[in-house]
């Protein structure tokens, strides 16, 4: 029974840390490609169940394509982009802008 314990404990101590490594990742890929719409840009959005990431594929004149990341332990996905796709360049503007935002705010705050 300790066994079993400790080695669920052990999974979930390493799915964390796995976790944790992926948003560094992806923020500091962000701090080099700079604020705004740009490919290979991360940004997540909060819900009421999680927090559900999103990284930039694409960025077109009037769309952006969108993949879905798994950098949460709890693999939340947005109810709107759900997986991910295109969608409207003001939409994800808005979600990268707010993103962008609150990430300069808890940095300075640091």
């Amino acid at each position: 029974m300790l066994l079993e314990l400790a080695t669920g404990t052990v999974e979930l101590v390493d799915q964390t840390a796995e976790s944790e490594r992926k948003v560094k990742r992806a923020l500091e890929r962000n701090r080099v490609l700079g604020r705004g719409l740009k490919a290979g840009k991360s940004f997540r959005v909060e819900g009421a169940d999680g927090t559900a990431w999103y990284q930039i594929t694409r960025v077109g004149p009037a769309s952006i394509e969108v993949e879905w990341r798994d950098y949460g332990r709890d693999l939340c996905m947005d109810e709107m982009l759900a997986g991910g796709g295109e969608f409207a360049r003001p939409l994800i503007g808005r979600l990268v802008q707010h993103h962008d935002v609150l990430q300069e705010l808890s940095e300075a705050l640091a």
